[in-house]
């Protein structure tokens, strides 16, 4: 099943996002979890990030959490907690790969 996760950064946390960003990508290169897409969210300018969103498929929200949980992000409290939502998605459209 799929299951969107958005994820607000914390104010003012963005150096400790840029400093543990390989620690991250290496989290999210090495999971066992199937990541369909993941990225940044940006401010307006388009370029700062100010969050994250991914995609994965698991079998259900604990999966789900257990994920996010293990992310440095999420660790290090780059992420403000009360902004995370994670809920099932269903695709509808978008790129043609199996998922």
């Amino acid at each position: 099943m799929l299951y969107a996760i958005h994820c607000l950064d914390r104010e003012n946390t963005l150096s400790i996002r840029l400093e543990n960003y390989d620690a991250h990508r290496n989290y999210l290169n090495t999971t066992q979890t199937n990541i369909v897409l993941a990225g940044p969210v940006t401010a307006a300018d388009q370029s700062t990030p100010i969050g994250s969103f991914m995609i994965i498929c698991v079998d259900n929200q604990e999966e789900a959490e257990r994920f996010n949980h293990g992310d440095p992000f999420y660790r290090l409290n780059v992420w403000d907690k009360a902004s995370i939502r994670i809920q099932p998605f269903i695709k509808r459209r978008g790129w043609s790969e199996d998922t």
